[in-house]
């Protein structure tokens, strides 16, 4: 083992579990990363488990986590919270991403900047790698160990996502790793995974999802009135997205008890994850990353489309809000 990696093992202990988190509301970056990390450690001895926050946002998600064939643990159903030690993934409570730690945490491996210092006592921040994938990938270099097919394929799907298929935010790390990932990964399988997918039956419903929305400048909102899926959401918000003048996109499903919903960004200076955490935070929970986010609102807590529109917008425009755009 190599510097980065016998450190992280030098503050973790074999002789209790390992919990690896990612990011809440994870994408496939986290969830590949978080995969490929439990496998590393479980070659050198470690019990090793998954946890998240939030939700399973997409239909292309949850395909991905039935492919992966490991069980997940949500952070509520954590009764002992000094059970595990704790390794952050993708994601930081440092940086907001991660609004409760499911145990001692040991570490952050992420490639966000923090908002503030870190206490973890292993931390591995690159913010100009594209995928948190392709660090755990550099791990499993360093260990100079042999990954299988499904971890392979798991660590390249995270890349691709993260990277718009090596369309934005690519380093060195990233291409290093796709070129190796690609002959030693099922790459049609995460082609199809990462393509957000969806049921013949929901084509009506998304048809329905165009009745009500609102503009303010290139802020857009959404309300379906009706109980969609999350698959549905995240078809819309992608599609939303690419509409000329628009830079940030929330579909919003107001049904039922909880309100869910999908949120993209397509500038640099609005953060997706970041504004989606700050605006719902008094009605419920949210994040994600800067170009894609999700979360949960209180039906009764929900203040209506004009006023939450206008509160990301306010958000966006605050000092605070700028500061996180430019990192």
């Amino acid at each position: 083992m190599q510097e980065k990696l016998s450190t992280l093992c030098s503050v973790l202990n074999k002789d209790q579990p390992v919990l690896v988190q990612t990011h809440d509301f994870p994408d496939h970056d986290a969830l590949g990363a978080a995969y490929a990390l439990l496998k590393l450690l479980e070659t050198y001895g470690y019990k090793v488990e998954i946890a998240y926050g939030g939700h399973i946002q997409s239909l292309s998600l949850i395909e991905f986590v039935e492919y992966l064939n490991h069980p997940l643990l949500k952070l509520d159903e954590i009764d002992d919270l000094k059970k595990y030690q704790v390794v952050i993934v993708d994601g930081s409570p440092f940086k907001g991403t991660v609004k409760y730690v499911g145990g001692i945490l040991k570490a952050v491996i992420d490639h966000h900047p923090e908002r503030m210092q870190s206490t973890a006592a292993y931390t591995d921040i690159r913010v100009g790698i594209g995928a948190c994938s392709s660090i755990i990938w550099s791990y499993w270099k360093e260990s100079g160990k042999e990954y299988d097919e499904m971890t392979a394929t798991a660590m390249i799907a995270g890349i691709q996502l993260d990277t718009a298929f090596l369309s934005r935010g690519v380093s060195k790390l990233d291409l290093d790793a796709y070129y190796e990932l690609y002959f030693k990964s099922d790459v049609q399988k995460t082609y199809q995974m990462i393509k957000t997918t969806i049921n013949i039956c929901d084509l009506e419903e998304i048809g329905r999802a165009f009745t009500d929305y609102l503009r303010i400048d290139n802020f857009l909102i959404v309300e379906l009135s009706e109980d969609y899926s999350r698959a549905i959401l995240s078809v819309v918000a992608d599609f939303l997205i690419w509409i000329k003048d628009i830079s940030f996109v929330i579909v919003l499903e107001t049904d039922g008890p909880e309100y869910k919903l999908s949120a993209r960004s397509r500038d640099k200076n609005l953060d997706a994850g970041w504004l989606i955490q700050e605006a719902v935070k008094d009605m419920g929970s949210g994040g994600g990353h800067a170009h894609m986010a999700g979360g949960v609102i209180d039906a009764e807590r929900y203040c209506g489309k004009t006023v939450f529109l206008n509160s990301i917008i306010k958000l966006a425009n605050s000092e605070q809000g700028n500061n996180c755009g430019r990192k």
